[in-house]
């Protein structure tokens, strides 16, 4: 938002400097990008007239000029423009100016005839894009003068950064109010008195709003008999000093108050509305419209137009039709002022890719009630500027109006939170600047009642309202004090703890952690190999997606894992461990927010140990086993008792290497080597071992108490056995048997081997364990460490048709 000074200070009295006020700008929350001081950009260029123009005797293209710049002789300029003439007026840069295109004008020769000074175009000077000639300036302009002076220019600029929650400084009035607010100054509004003629409005034209959820106010006034033609000079140059380009004064009328109100306004030809007649309707399938920048756009459904009786005579709230703008043609306007749903202008205009002036400010939000304002204002405007007759009254259609809002403000919590002593008329004072209506509680003085108005919006708690005290007391004055404590000290809870001891156990395995976004895509679910059915496929769309890619909400970590992986591993990093914990988003049968749940995701992929000179066993590539140990290794350290693993059917994962984790009987996740058609849709070159498991049951399961044991005093026995067994057999299952029958002296069990080739029949294994045996009173015999191995053996051979190999 570019805010001249001299403009801002009609609304205002001021005495603070432009760099003061700047700085109190900046401490009370409106940043200021920079501040332009424009006379500084035309040092050393004075209006002159050209006296006499001869052609330069050394150059077909060049002429001589006298110049006369209010010195007592005249200047000698050679200028190769070819509009330069006798007797005009116009800018002259002397020799040490620095010109805002960054030339520096010197004294010179061009072809042996000395030019003392520079005759220069608007692009020279930084007034416009005309740079086919020098500029022309009004015969009335004194000689001798400063241009910056003689244009108005003797100003300053400053470039706000207004954010999304101010819609209201997008406009001098609300800049304004926050100038008198931080000065303590009144605010002075502009009149909107306006000469009415008798004829009513409503009898030329109608309004209908079809669609009173995207449109809540539509308001038309009408003007007839104007005359079009260039804005005077004065306004010309504030809407240039506001980034606006002048056009003709029917329309600079409507820029000019919306860049005073921040209210939006269009001037339709009124005699190309057609019936007279104006519809705030949607678009229907297919429509088109060729809108002022003559581009013909088709819309949609979804998009809001302002019609007429026959056709849509613009996109509403973005830009008008270029069947009915008003021309040098135009006879009888018909002026908009209406307010818009923020999002629905949005919509449409991020859909076109079609921004303006008008949609800036309606997709952050304009104060419905400032319609009238600013159409009463536009409308006398437009008489002053082009004649004509304003016919009495506006077609002002507004269904349900939208009131301001009612909060309450107890000094005491304003005190509380900034660590302030305020007393209740000082914070009443400060609100009041801001335009808002504060008046005490009669049940309690240090109460107020106060009534926000629809221009403050974003002012919704009692919280915004020790903001605005805060940011209007000052920063800078609250002193900095320790808040009140209750002698608790502050900690982790044991959840935050446990998923600290996660992290860490992960990060001390060599994984790295990772973060992706929260976001996916539609393709994904295709890439995951997922089922029609499946509740991952049941993604949330975004409304306003960055891209297809990332267009609903993840259902899963896996899918940014495995793009991690591949990212990573074609800029040859040949080892890649990572994890992530996050989110994902699941719909929720009847509610309106998504179910989020907290997992964890593991990826590993490539060689073990990278290219190391001490890999022994050149280049070894994670497998299964190694998601497993890391997966166990987890579950184990952070205390979890009651799990277990078996074979997994998530189509995600190759069938045959990929396992289900339980906790506490119940699904957990799951992981192993990802399917190799999911590795082909991720363009993955080699395989990749991942995981996917519910951190909030790894929590919920994990036991942060620990328990000691003193060194074994007796010595243990081990023994080994080799069973042959279906293929079908779990290790789990014949691991849970084997700790079942093994009895107190059983200290622990172990596969060493697992063997499947020569002499096993097809469709076994062998698989060899270890047991050691101990007591915790006494020495145990060999033999009764037998006798409990044959106890085991038995039972495995019963329940699972082990064969014992010798």
């Amino acid at each position: 938002m570019l805010v001249p000074f001299s403009w801002l200070k009609e609304y205002v009295h001021i005495e603070l400097s432009p760099d003061e006020l700047a700085k109190r700008f900046d401490l009370t929350g409106t940043a200021v990008e920079s501040v332009k001081y424009l006379d500084k950009e035309l040092d050393k260029v004075i209006v002159g007239l050209v006296v006499d123009c001869e052609k330069h005797p050394n150059a077909d293209r060049l002429k001589v000029c006298q110049v006369d710049i209010g010195e007592e002789e005249l200047r000698q300029i050679v200028c190769g423009a070819p509009n330069v003439e006798g007797g005009q007026v116009v800018p002259v840069g002397l020799p040490g100016a620095r010109l805002p295109n960054g030339i520096e004008l010197s004294r010179a020769k061009i072809r042996g005839i000395e030019s003392n000074g520079m005759i220069c175009s608007k692009s020279e000077l930084g007034l416009g894009e005309d740079a086919a000639g020098i500029m022309v300036l009004d015969s009335t302009y004194e000689i001798g003068t400063p241009l910056a002076k003689a244009l108005g220019l003797d100003d300053v600029v400053f470039e706000l950064e207004v954010t999304a929650n101010r819609p209201d400084c997008l406009g001098m009035i609300g800049v304004a109010r926050e100038a008198a607010a931080i000065t303590a100054a009144e605010l002075k509004l502009p009149s909107t008195s306006v000469m009415e003629g008798v004829r009513p409005a409503a009898e030329m034209a109608s309004v209908e709003i079809k669609d009173p959820e995207l449109c809540p106010r539509y308001e038309a006034r009408l003007i007839m008999g104007v005359k079009i033609g260039p804005s005077p000079l004065w306004m010309r140059r504030r809407l240039e000093k506001a980034g606006v380009r002048p056009i003709s004064n029917i329309v600079d009328a409507t820029n000019y108050v919306m860049i005073e109100t921040g209210q939006p306004l269009h001037a339709f030809d009124f005699d190309q509305v057609g019936g007279g007649k104006i519809i705030v309707r949607r678009a229907t399938e297919g429509e088109r419209i060729v809108t002022l920048d003559e581009v013909e756009r088709l819309l949609l459904t979804d998009d809001l137009v302002i019609a007429d009786a026959s056709r849509a005579i613009a996109i509403a709230g973005i830009m008008g039709g270029g069947y009915s703008e008003v021309t040098d043609r135009t006879v009888n306007v018909l002026l908009e002022a209406a307010h818009f749903k923020p999002e629905s202008i949005m919509r449409t205009s991020r859909r076109l890719g079609l921004f303006s002036e008008a949609s800036a400010r309606f997709e952050k939000g304009v104060d419905p009630n400032i319609v009238q304002f600013a159409s009463d204002r536009a409308i006398e405007l437009m008489r002053e500027l082009a004649g004509g007759e304003v016919l009495k009254g506006e077609i002002d259609v507004y269904p349900t109006r939208i009131e301001p809002r009612n909060l309450t403000l107890r000094t005491r919590r304003v005190n509380a939170i900034l660590g302030a002593s305020l007393e209740t008329k000082e914070v009443s004072t400060i609100l009041s600047h801001l335009g808002l209506g504060v008046k005490p509680a009669s049940e309690d003085a240090h109460l107020l009642k106060v009534t926000v108005p629809t221009f403050r919006f974003d002012l919704e708690r009692e919280i915004d309202l020790v903001e605005e005290v805060a940011r209007l007391y000052g920063y800078d004055v609250i002193e900095s004090t320790l808040p009140e404590s209750s002698g608790k000290r502050g900690g982790l809870s044991p959840e935050q703890r446990m998923a600290g001891v996660i992290a860490e156990r992960l990060i001390s395995q060599g994984l790295f952690e990772a973060r992706t976004y929260s976001f996916m895509g539609p393709q994904d679910a295709d890439n995951m190999n997922l089922p029609a059915d499946s509740a991952y496929r049941n993604a949330i769309p975004l409304l306003n997606p960055l891209s297809e890619e990332q267009s609903i909400m993840r259902t899963s970590l896996l899918p940014g894992l495995l793009k991690v992986v591949r990212h990573n591993l074609y800029r040859e990093q040949y080892s890649v461990k990572e994890f992530e914990v996050g989110r994902v988003f699941m719909p929720a049968d009847g509610a309106i927010l998504p179910e989020e749940k907290r997992m964890l995701g593991i990826v590993l992929s490539g060689r073990v140990l990278g290219y190391e000179w001490y890999d022994k066993e050149k280049g070894r590539r994670f497998d299964f086993y190694d998601l497993k140990g890391v997966v166990t290794d987890l579950v184990e350290r952070i205390g979890i008792g009651d799990w277990s693993i078996m074979p997994s059917k998530d189509p995600r994962f190759h069938p045959g290497k990929s396992a289900d984790l339980l906790i506490g009987g119940e699904p957990a996740g799951a992981f192993g080597q990802i399917h190799p058609a999911v590795q082909a849709n991720y363009d993955l070159p080699v395989e990749v071992m991942a995981a996917e498991i519910s951190h909030d049951l790894l929590i919920e399961g994990a036991s942060l108490e620990r328990f000691f044991e003193e060194i074994p005093r007796f010595p243990g026995i081990s023994l080994d056995v080799a069973l042959v067994v279906d293929e079908s057999v779990t290790n789990e299952e014949i691991i849970k048997m084997i700790e079942r029958e093994g009895g107190d002296i059983l200290e622990s069990a172990g596969v060493f081997d697992v063997f499947q080739d020569g002499g096993i029949p097809a469709g076994k294994k062998s698989v060899a364990y270890t047991m050691t045996y101990r007591s915790t009173e006494r020495t145990l015999t060999v033999e009764e460490a037998k006798e409990r191995q044959a106890k085991i053996v038995a039972r495995l051979q019963k329940d699972f048709n082990a064969i014992i190999r010798s």
